[in-house]
């Protein structure tokens, strides 16, 4: 197994990218010398120049200085990039931003969390616990955490907290001591093929669950995973428990809201955590803090600890991030991809903000639309309004027939509307809704400033 701190000049390709740019000022710290490229200036590349890192924005070889040790990219780096096949008929050494994870996690105690949704939610909300409990730690997170102010978190390499991504199987490189599952719903079958493919990936996962270790799984997923791998779990010593709400292992009970304050009791195998208090709303926000209390405690965080800091976890941008918010009127940010996710959000608003609730979401890939287009429908059907933009393509090409539309067609509320490009924005403006959520993994918060200059005036 590679060491990374045995390469003195690492380049990145996507330098930009949430993940890798964690990974990037993981490396700065081991003392290794970080440049990369990505094609646009972000707040994230900006960041990591005024740290020492050598950026540049051109796909051009002549652009580089010195040719770099090691290269790290991104599978959204395509194929064909000037600067990857390059740097391969160079012979210079190229990894995928998973495996150079795998080297930096090899014989590191590591937290992983896994799950379609909720990981970068709970992965942060881990390390801040953590952290407040006075456990020294390194956090790789896939978002800026706000306590933070990074998607970085460092005291120390002895522990690491990183998200194990699904998607291109990312999370089969990593053996992680303690490991938490927080939902296995349909996803990456452009990746996979069948449901039960992606099943399968994640049956393999949590058996590289390391000797002794620990496996926190949402309830509903036991039967999912199968007594076949609990039971060579068990082989292994390795402690399987569940949470969820009023079920599993560590259950949360009583949950009660006002004013957007979640109230509720956590009934643990050893502990039991009363009137624990989050400021985010949702319950699938109570499940993803359950998860990391339980993980805490069985690092060793004391419970009166979790307990006085968790009020002060102040979330992850885009993820249910509340952009503005007077007496009368909320516009709430959310990265929800996935129909589950969008449920989760939706619900999250009417039970904290009331309604009516409009709704704009842009889908996030043409693989993905073409895959969930009725179940999608059927969560954005939730909506008082809903309303859809063009498809945001990633790292994809355009699929025939594969649009927006598709969604819209299934859907069977009566206000549901289609805006093309960024007519959505003047539309809102409109309409001045007073309770408004942006939905979907693109760019849609790059509009979010100057729809609050429309709206409210600020």
């Amino acid at each position: 197994m590679e060491d990374l701190k045995s390469f003195r000049h690492i380049f990145f390709l996507g330098i930009g990218g949430i993940g890798m740019s964690a990974l990037a000022r993981c490396c700065m710290l081991l003392g290794s010398k970080v440049s990369g490229y990505d094609r646009q200036t972000s707040t994230i590349t900006q960041g990591l120049q005024n740290d020492g890192a050598e950026i540049i924005f051109q796909d051009d070889p002549s652009a580089l200085g010195v040719t770099p040790d090691l290269v790290i990219y991104t599978p959204a780096i395509p194929a064909d990039s000037k600067l990857k096949v390059f740097f391969e008929t160079a012979g210079v050494r190229l990894v995928k931003r998973s495996e150079a994870l795998e080297w930096m996690t090899h014989q590191t105690d590591t937290i992983a969390v896994a799950g379609t949704h909720g990981k970068t939610t709970t992965s942060s909300m881990i390390s801040y616990l953590l952290s407040s409990a006075g456990i020294k730690h390194t956090a790789i997170l896939g978002g800026v955490a706000a306590n933070y102010q990074s998607n970085f978190h460092s005291e120390s390499m002895d522990l690491m907290v990183v998200e194990a991504d699904e998607y291109d199987r990312s999370f089969l490189r990593l053996h992680p001591k303690w490991v938490v599952v927080t939902a296995m719903d349909p996803d990456h079958l452009d990746i996979y093929g069948r449901y039960e493919d992606m099943v399968d990936a994640y049956r393999q996962f949590m058996l590289q669950v390391q000797e002794g270790g620990f496996l926190l799984l949402h309830h509903s997923l036991k039967p999912l995973v199968g007594q076949a791998i609990l039971e060579k779990l068990k082989e292994r010593n390795v402690t399987v428990a569940t949470y969820g709400i009023e079920a599993g292992d560590y259950a949360s009970q009583h949950l009660q809201v006002a004013r957007g304050e979640w109230r509720w009791d956590l009934n643990g195998p050893e502990t039991n955590l009363e009137s624990l208090v989050l400021n985010m709303p949702g319950r699938h926000n109570v499940l993803n803090a359950s998860a990391a209390c339980a993980i805490a405690l069985t690092l060793g965080a004391a419970s009166e600890k979790i307990k006085n800091e968790l009020p002060g976890y102040k979330g992850v941008s885009r993820r249910f991030e509340i952009r503005y918010q007077d007496e009368r009127r909320v516009l709430v940010d959310d990265y929800a991809h996935h129909p589950e996710e969008l449920k989760a959000a939706i619900t999250a608003m009417r039970e904290t903000f009331g309604g009516p609730v409009t709704g704009v979401f842009q889908p996030h890939l043409f693989s993905r639309t073409r895959d969930f287009a009725k179940e999608f429908a059927e969560a954005l059907d939730l909506l008082d309004v809903p309303v859809l933009t063009d498809i945001y393509p990633a790292r994809e090409k355009p699929i025939p027939g594969v649009s927006s539309q598709l969604i819209l067609d299934h859907m069977t509320n009566p206000n549901k509307k289609i805006c093309e490009g960024d007519s959505w924005v003047a539309w809102i403006a409109e309409q001045a809704p007073r309770v408004l959520i942006t939905l979907g993994a693109g760019d849609l918060d790059k509009h979010i400033p100057d729809l609050i200059r429309r709206l409210y005036k600020q």
